[in-house]
């Protein structure tokens, strides 16, 4: 045991996402999407074993992978332990950071504390950045319009939004509004009444935060409100007028052939802001133009209000129509759709649900924080997802990052990802290291690795070499593709 407690300190030293140790293979790290192979011989079939039996306690693996929890020095690891072929397999992620306990906020000293929501879930903000939920303070979902106050405190802040082409807006008492011009904050000349602000927030985010809809002359809004150190503040997306086809947002054709397809997992991945949604919208817009389908759509919040064509399509909304994802996953399993579009893969429970469906004969889309196919898969597998399931019903993965063009503006470049019979006999066997290689290798099949897109941006012109390189993780390859790089 002494040995493996070892390698999670070594884990932890890296700075590593988790480590994944299978009897006759050297153990592997994964940071920030990658894996990496440790310096040392493979580990013996009884030594996994014996770290193992006491956390399982005498549970069966026959069920499928079990999550338990070891603590070493009072640091404690969570373990999923799944059973293989080749025996036991186990993946370590690093333990979540201490985070003081967080008070329940209080409109004024004469009202009544109040718990918890229930219906508070932890949200996947970066690719391995989990929280647990009881660390969370939960976000109310309102519908619609609910606050006609603070519409009219943003009135004149999105109207200057609007015209100068912003994606978001910031206010924030005490400081100046702001908006985000092809992903850089500016500053905007709009006075917004702190007291009057303070007074709209806290009436809606009486547990710390509250998500809620809103349309303003004609735009629609995602919004946030929320309570912080310093007084309150709101966060609030703009969202196109009309859904955009993947030509108008720049992505590659080959998305076009995710439509047709009937059943299986579809992901569209990468960072927050990277426009993961709007490509969900366009695939479903796509879907209306070329075939009839039921399609029920479970979103947080609605985004796009689609006008159907030849498909039949429901729209349904976190907190109005249904109270989690998972949920609403449920029900639509009993609701006879063709298509189920998924606002996020947030946790276990909702990860779950979405490979059900698609295991059923459900062609289900969804967002997912991840930074490239490998990320992804990790992800899903850490959340207890087995891969056996995933190599069988996974269909795509595109993830996209938002680059800054030279003219202004920005440039979308992606990773597609087509799982073909060869990525899923590469997932089910969880040899991910390899997944990089039969990307880069499988053009014929319709894999377009990141590096080739942001290539492309360069040889038009269109974004400078030396932008590019920040997102790139093979800068090797990089280079043979790009020949203006410039290092």
């Amino acid at each position: 045991m002494s040995a493996i407690v070892s390698l999670l300190r070594v884990m932890t030293l890296r700075d590593a996402e988790a480590i994944v140790i299978e009897p006759g293979k050297v153990p592997t790290l994964r940071r920030r999407g990658l894996v990496e192979a440790l310096a040392m011989p493979a580990l013996e079939p009884a030594m996994l074993a014996g770290f193992a039996e006491p956390l399982l306690a005498g549970q069966s693996l026959a069920e499928g992978p079990v999550m338990v929890s070891f603590t070493d020095a009072d640091v404690t690891y969570p373990v999923t332990i799944e059973q293989t072929g080749s025996g036991l397999r186990l993946v370590v992620r690093r333990p979540a950071p201490r985070k003081p306990q967080k008070e329940n906020y209080r409109q004024d000293a004469k009202e009544p504390e109040r718990p918890p929501s229930d219906a508070g879930l932890a949200e996947i903000h970066a690719p391995h950045e989990q929280r647990p939920v009881a660390d969370c303070l939960p976000s109310r979902r309102l519908g619609g319009n609910s606050s006609p106050a603070l519409a009219r405190l943003l009135e004149e802040a999105v109207r200057d939004a609007r015209t100068r082409g912003a994606s978001d807006v910031f206010v924030s008492t005490g400081q100046t509004a702001r908006i985000k011009v092809d992903g850089r904050l500016e500053t905007l000349e709009v006075h917004v009444d702190d007291d009057a602000l303070a007074a709209a927030v806290r009436e809606l985010a009486r547990d710390g935060s509250a998500d809620l809809s809103m349309e303003l002359d004609g735009a629609r809004l995602r919004v946030n409100a929320f309570v912080h150190l310093d007084g309150v503040a709101v966060a609030a997306r703009l969202i196109r007028d009309h859904v955009p086809g993947l030509g108008e947002l720049g992505l590659p054709p080959e998305l076009a052939s995710i439509v047709e397809l009937r059943d299986g997992l579809v992901l569209v991945c990468g960072p927050t802001g990277s426009g993961k949604s709007t490509t969900l919208a366009s695939l479903i817009d796509l879907l209306d133009q070329k075939r009839a389908a039921h399609v029920i759509t479970l979103e947080d919040p609605i985004e796009y209000r689609f006008t159907a064509r030849r498909c039949l399509i429901h729209q349904r909304e976190l907190g109005t129509h249904m109270q989690t994802f998972a949920e609403g996953l449920r029900a639509a399993l009993r609701e006879a759709p063709d298509v189920i579009l998924l606002g996020e893969l947030r946790d276990k429970e909702t990860i779950a649900a979405a490979l059900t469906a698609a295991e059923t004969g459900h062609l289900v889309l969804a967002t997912l924080h991840a930074p490239n196919a490998v990320g992804a898969v990790d992800r899903l597998i850490d959340t207890g997802a087995p891969a056996g399931r995933l190599g069988a019903c996974l269909r795509t993965i595109v993830t996209q990052y938002l680059v800054p063009r030279k003219d202004g503006g920005r440039a979308v470049a992606a990773e597609v990802v087509p799982v073909t019979a060869a990525v899923g006999n590469i997932i089910r066997k969880g040899e991910l290291h390899t997944l990089p290689t039969a990307i880069q290798s499988g053009r014929d099949a319709g894999m377009i690795p990141l590096e080739r897109s942001l290539a492309r941006l360069v040889e038009t012109g269109a974004v400078a070499p030396a932008v590019i390189k920040k997102f790139a993780a093979d800068h090797d390859l990089l280079a043979s593709l790009a020949g203006k790089l410039r290092y």
